[in-house]
């Protein structure tokens, strides 16, 4: 007897499944913090909703869930959770109809950490300067606040002091994205989490809404992540005005609840309170983690903010992919790290320049430029504004280390235990200490580098100059004063450094992360936030990734570029053009997280780039009458934005670094006549060459010293080691794999 397909098949058919499939929304289950986490079962076909039993821990949670519209799905908070191991479990039905399942889920305080590593210490609180009361513990909590405001016809903002009372006379109503017409009421929560101060704000209609729906919330989420470089050793300060404050330019915070998106800040959240992006990133998870559990599951959340703000969006996304689904960086940077070559070389080259007892002091613009490479003054802004802070212990704050207690604070003959005011000793858990000093090991080096190399070959400093200049520049010692000697790098610093991620490398998750850059250019003014930023990101996301079309670059005039090349009327068109563009580029990026977030397909580079839209392409506006040209962005080249907008390369390109810039200590060579053809030595200056560079001069052909991939996402910090999703069993020298 033959059996026929169709009958074959059926009897090969596995029985229906007997296992209800348990999952956290709201996080990872290995990372729920605050003791509670947003669960979900699937339930298998012949088990009905009704008939689902769960457990936390042994003890009845059943109420907290209900079904699903779908009707094979329960869904609740499961609250009460301990720390560390909790055992969540589901069973249903009788005989061979049972089914069961259960997950492990590990809670950690709401306090944190979770996987930074052990807090920053000291720490001093800053809740009281925050108008919200004294701290409640030694980790800087306060109890949870709300607070309502509303928006009349006109813009003005008001209190909402009966958020269920009478209706004001005078409040206004907004449109939302999803084309809900809503009262203009902006609900504010405010409150700590891993001991940072936290500002949710969202519409919201007291009256008829819940906090599970906040009316008129489009289940987006705006995280805007905070500017500027210190090493402190505070939680930071933000108030209420701060969730509303605008400028004539930037809008973003007010427009984006107007039409319906969460907006968030938050004070770890702020590079210059926070320069540890581990911490940054972890602090965002749990606050992701908090709005899931207590408004509903996000549909996407997206970065914004720039300079230091963009060091915190590129990083996360580097390293702890999906915390955010897409990120707007503003003048932006790739990391901190690599970001001190500019700022060391900077410091260096200014202080050269700039002494009287330097060879050939005084020196032309024009000589300094074809050394330092950007524009006049910018330098001299790097050494001024953030050398303190990348490099030496004082800090770039005051009070010294954002501390008010100055006893706290280092000092090398009265205090040599105390806060170093460094954004490596910040990051002391990812570089760990030097043994012999105790303070974190520093990935700084200028050992090889020829300054100037570029000017000498183009003829535009002689060779004596180049001689004198690499002759004198020396380097750092550990407390960041100026010595003869160059800088020498900590070797297990480097090494860290790259492997855990303290470097942009374009590796990780940011290449499947949209990216819609805006640069406003203001170079001539001596502006610090650099243009060439962007496409030495792009330079990176192509050495890792061999593609880099999940990256968008719009350079825009800085308004004020116009009255310093003498068209003063333009100054106030291109600041109501900017605004409308940055509001344009989230409409923008909305269209893209929603397109990716709707197609089914698994997460990928090529997911990103055949869902970006069609207008989400590399721009520039002209300054002087703002018409705007789509041009793929470059470092030099031809083109309308090159030559509006030219990019001027940091002291370490000059030197013949590379555009991706990430080689922070450079491999030696030995020093040859080709190395600086058509420049040429006399014998005596060769001979004064050779001395100079003793050991070799900079071989950028080849990755830098301990320039080794990132091995891995998501990695977890303590106890002296390091674990998450490594692409190999060992992440760096003392570190061993989940």
């Amino acid at each position: 007897m033959t059996t026929s397909k169709v009958a074959g098949a059926a009897l090969n058919k596995p029985p229906p499944s007997t296992k209800l499939t348990l999952s956290i929304l709201s996080s990872r289950a290995d990372m729920v913090s605050g003791g509670d986490a947003l669960l979900e079962i699937a339930l298998p076909d012949g088990i009905d909703a009704a008939e689902v039993q769960v457990t936390r821990n042994g003890e009845d949670v059943t109420p907290a869930f209900t079904a699903q519209a779908s009707g094979r799905a329960l869904r609740g908070l499961v609250t009460g959770l301990d720390v560390g191991d909790n055992n969540l479990a589901a069973k249903a039905g009788h005989g061979k109809d049972k089914a069961n399942g259960h997950l492990h889920v590990t809670n950690y305080p709401i306090s944190g950490p979770v996987f930074s590593g052990p807090h920053l210490k000291p720490f001093e609180c800053r809740t009281i300067e925050s108008n919200l009361g004294a701290p409640l513990d030694a980790d800087c909590s306060v109890a949870t606040r709300y607070d309502w405001f509303y928006f009349t016809p006109t813009g003005a903002r008001k209190v909402l002091a009966d958020p269920l009372g009478a209706r004001p006379t005078d409040l206004a109503t907004t449109k939302t994205i999803d084309g809900k017409t809503v009262p203009f009421i902006v609900r504010v929560e405010s409150g700590t989490i891993n001991r940072s101060i936290y500002r949710i704000a969202v519409l919201d209609d007291p009256i008829e809404a819940d906090r599970w729906n906040p009316a008129g919330w489009n289940r987006r989420v705006v995280f805007r992540f905070g500017e500027s470089t210190a090493a402190q050793y505070n939680q930071g300060v933000n108030t209420l005005d701060e969730v509303f404050k605008v400028d004539a330019i930037d809008q973003q915070n007010l427009q984006s609840l107007a039409r319906g998106y969460a907006y968030v800040i938050s004070t770890l959240n702020i590079h210059k309170v926070n320069v540890n992006d581990v911490l940054a990133a972890e602090t965002a998870m749990m606050l992701r983690e908090h709005i899931a559990e207590s408004y509903g599951l996000p549909r996407w959340m997206v970065g914004m903010g720039g300079s230091g703000g963009a060091i915190q969006q590129m990083l996360i996304a580097q390293n702890y992919p999906g915390i955010l689904d897409g990120i707007m960086p503003d003048a932006a940077f790739p990391d901190v790290f690599s970001t001190a070559l500019a700022v060391s070389d900077c410091r260096l080259l200014n202080a050269f320049f700039t002494n009287p007892a330097s060879p050939g002091y005084p020196f032309s613009d024009t000589m300094r430029k074809a050394v330092e490479g950007h524009t006049k003054g910018t330098c001299a802004n790097w050494s001024v504004g953030n050398g303190d802070s990348l490099v030496a212990t004082r800090g770039a704050v005051s009070p010294a280390c954002g501390l008010i207690d100055s006893t706290l604070v280092y000092n090398p003959l009265t205090n040599p235990t105390g806060a170093r005011c460094t954004v490596y000793d910040v990051n002391v858990t990812s570089l760990t200490r030097d043994p012999v000093t105790g303070f974190a090991r520093r990935p700084l080096d200028n050992v090889g580098v020829a300054y100037g190399l570029a000017g000498l070959k183009g003829g535009a400093i002689t060779a004596t100059q180049f001689l004198d200049l690499n002759e004198k520049v020396g380097g750092f010692d550990i407390d960041g004063n100026l010595v003869a000697q160059r800088t020498v790098a900590d070797s297990k610093g480097l090494r860290r450094s790259y492997r855990l991620g303290r470097i942009g490398n374009g590796a990780g998750g940011l290449g499947t992360v949209p990216i819609l850059s805006l640069h406003p250019y203001a170079e001539p003014g001596a502006d610090i936030h650099t243009v060439y930023n962007d496409v030495k990101i792009r330079a990176q996301l192509l050495q890792a990734n061999g593609r880099a079309d999940n990256q968008v670059i719009w350079v825009f005039p800085n308004p004020q570029l116009a009255a310093l090349i003498g068209k003063p009327a333009q100054v106030v068109p291109l600041s109501l053009l900017l605004r409308d563009t940055i509001l344009e580029r989230l409409s923008l990026m909305t269209h893209w997280l929603d397109a990716i977030t709707d197609d089914p397909a698994p997460l990928s580079a090529e997911k990103v780039a055949r869902l970006r839209p069609a207008t989400a392409v590399d721009a520039c506006w002209d300054v002087n009458d703002s018409t705007r040209y789509n041009e793929e962005a470059t470092f030099d080249g031809p083109g309308k934005c090159n030559a509006l907008y030219p990019k001027t390369p940091p002291p370490r390109m000059v030197a013949g670094g590379p555009l991706a810039d990430n080689v922070l200590r450079c491999q030696l060579k030995p020093v040859t006549d080709d190395d600086f053809l058509p420049a040429t030595f006399t014998p005596s200056e060769k001979q004064r060459l050779n001395s100079i560079f003793a050991n070799g001069v900079c071989d950028f052909s080849k990755p830098g010293v301990g320039q080794d991939a990132l091995k891995g996402t998501w990695l977890l910090y303590g106890n002296g080691e390091v674990r998450g999703d490594l692409t190999d069993a060992v992440v760096a020298d003392d570190a061993v794999a989940q």
